[in-house]
């Protein structure tokens, strides 16, 4: 990683904050996607409940 890159991300860290838990991933796609037609940077994965959705700050 170059020493911009670190400089970067020190300065502007990426933190998600979680929207919602779903069921299943097709409905997890559909709410990112909901989101990401709003202009919100949108994602998912995968945990013990179902799956999570979150928008990153």
């Amino acid at each position: 990683m170059s020493k911009f890159r670190r400089a970067l991300r020190t300065l502007f860290p990426v933190s998600a904050s979680l929207v919602s838990i779903v069921a299943s991933e097709p409905e997890a796609r559909a709410l990112a996607a909901l989101l990401t037609a709003k202009g919100q940077r949108a994602i998912y994965h995968a945990t013990a409940n179902g799956f999570a959705v979150g928008v990153v700050a």
